[in-house]
């Protein structure tokens, strides 16, 4: 199935839950952690050439595993990239590093335009995969080019005017993503990291302790406030089994330990239902189901 240059990457039946922030969900038929994009590449042709889907874990912070888990090959990048490289006004960011770290060494190198993003969790790529973002502010405005994998497995680079970024959406959604460019402004480490702080404690003060099992359910519509939605529907603070909506924390669901991935499903459809039904609004789910 996987040829001699990755087989020895590869782990059947390699657990997620414990690499998800929910801690809920079935394993991985095939997990791999490659350190290259040379070994990104193998992997995923391999993959496509045994008719196996590729997924990329990038944090568990926004995944849902149905209990069945995912039959395909998981992919978690790390070695060479997660590198972050500052050249000039550009920051080089592998797919697989920390968004908070990237944006760190942006601050420490005086280099403005992701301080915004702090707090927001996962890898570099994950982020521009979702367009990950505040108010009318997205980590595509700052993106120069994205080097990945296609789902053949050949090597890809698009650049600018290749690139197309929405609200919370790119056209990245097939491609593995192994390192992004970015082009940032010249400032000074002291007020960028000013901001990057004033940004991370507006953030932390509108999302649950890191130590609750908790994920962001529903995109924030542009319409009006996720918290005004859910009131109008009467959802706020809504459950289903084991799992709850957040009552501080509009549109943020909570799992304690007999939480099920098919509970959280149930809960968001029952939401998004009933404010499509006393709104209009189709809410649009954060988390991404595998």
């Amino acid at each position: 199935m996987f040829s001699s240059q990755v087989a020895e990457l590869v782990r059947e039946n390699e657990p997620l839950a414990p690499r998800c922030w929910l801690r809920i969900g079935g394993p991985a038929r095939y997990f791999a952690e490659p350190e290259s994009e040379e070994q990104t590449r193998q992997l995923v042709a391999d993959a496509a050439a045994g008719g196996i889907t590729v997924r990329v874990l990038g944090g568990g912070s926004n995944v849902l595993i149905r209990p069945e888990g995912v039959d395909g090959l998981v992919l978690e990048l790390g070695g060479e990239m997660t590198r972050l490289q500052v050249d000039k006004c550009s920051l080089l960011a592998g797919g697989g590093a920390d968004l908070g770290d990237a944006i760190t060494v942006a601050a420490q190198a005086g280099l403005a335009g992701l301080e915004h993003l702090a707090g927001i969790p996962g890898t570099v790529g994950g982020a521009v995969v979702c367009n990950s973002g505040v108010t009318n502010e997205d980590i595509g405005s700052r993106v120069s080019a994205v080097s990945g994998v296609k789902q053949d497995g050949t090597p890809c680079r698009l650049v600018r005017d290749q690139l197309q970024f929405s609200y919370r959406r790119s056209n990245l959604d097939d491609m593995v993503v192994t390192e992004v460019e970015f082009e940032l402004d010249a400032s000074t480490p002291a007020e960028v990291t000013r901001r990057m702080q004033s940004a991370w404690i507006v953030r932390k003060a509108h999302q649950p302790p890191q130590n609750v099992r908790v994920a962001q359910a529903f995109i924030e519509p542009s319409e009006c406030s996720i918290e005004d939605l859910l009131d109008a529907a009467g959802m706020r603070t809504a459950s289903e089994g084991d799992v709850a909506m957040s009552p501080q924390y509009p549109g943020f669901i909570v799992v304690n330990e007999q939480a099920t991935a098919d509970q959280v499903l149930a809960l968001i459809r029952r939401i998004a239902r009933a404010v499509e039904v006393q709104t209009g609004i189709q809410l649009q789910p954060q988390l991404r189901i595998w």
